[in-house]
């Protein structure tokens, strides 16, 4: 089983992708990268499955996870939390860019108490976690990507939200960078170990290129009876899926 893990993980590190940054990707150059003393914080979005998963820890008290609530917003406060606790130590917040959204201020406090972490901002256009849930559970998807509003369809289906979250990290004072492809993350990672003031690495990724499948299923309340047969078809493959889980 391990050997079989192993080789998983090394096929979604290294998964290259002709039309943009997959994040398994992202997150493989990122493992190889910060160290294995460095400290990584994370919390809500699929970035945590992706880690649990995928992630190979080299040293004691390395990761820091929320698992519990998916608390989206935990990953910056965390992560200088983390920097206060373990001040000899490279700390990272890995954040998706909804949660970033939701909560960052504190980012702003690290640099009043002079206290440097780094965050990785994974930008995939809004919170695709429950986007892909959704789509999965029969509707169609509403309100889960960042997209303007079209006059023809009512809906937010037009052109995708341009968001320079780098620029906004520097108007708070901390130093950024972009990286769409691994070269560029690699060399964003290795600049920001030599920053002193909290550093903010915009990582622009693909949706949908997060872990999915193998055993693993999310329990979500599906309709019974819908005038949608993906929702009743949804509906039919959670009781499926219940038929065969375990009790504890």
């Amino acid at each position: 089983m391990t050997a079989e893990w192993k080789r998983e993980v090394d096929r979604l590190y290294a998964l290259d992708r002709e039309d943009g940054f997959a994040q398994t990707h992202a997150l493989g150059v990122i493992n190889e990268t910060i160290g294995e003393e460095a400290v990584i914080v994370c919390a809500a979005g699929s970035l945590p499955g992706d880690l649990h998963r995928l992630w190979r820890a080299g040293g004691t008290n390395t990761y820091h996870m929320e698992y519990g609530f998916s608390c989206m917003g935990y990953e910056v406060s965390g992560a200088f939390g983390v920097a206060l606790a373990e001040p000899k130590r490279d700390v990272y917040a890995v954040v998706g860019d909804g949660s970033y959204l939701m909560l960052h201020s504190e980012l702003v406090t690290s640099l009043q108490e002079g206290r440097k972490f780094t965050i990785l901002l994974f930008d995939n256009h809004g919170f695709q976690c429950i986007h892909n849930l959704q789509r999965a559970n029969g509707s169609d998807g509403f309100g889960n990507e960042f997209r303007y509003l079209e006059e023809q369809t009512g809906r937010y289906t037009g052109e995708a939200l341009t968001i320079d979250f780098a620029a906004h990290a520097r108007s708070l004072g901390a130093a950024s960078y972009k990286a769409g492809n691994a070269e560029e993350l690699r060399e964003a990672l290795l600049a920001a170990k030599t920053e002193t003031r909290t550093t903010l690495i915009e990582i622009s990724v693909l949706a949908g290129t997060n872990t999915d499948g193998y055993e693993s299923w999310w329990n979500v309340g599906v309709p019974e009876i819908s005038v949608s047969n993906k929702v009743n078809a949804a509906h039919q493959e959670m009781r499926n899926k219940l038929a065969q889980a375990r009790v504890y």
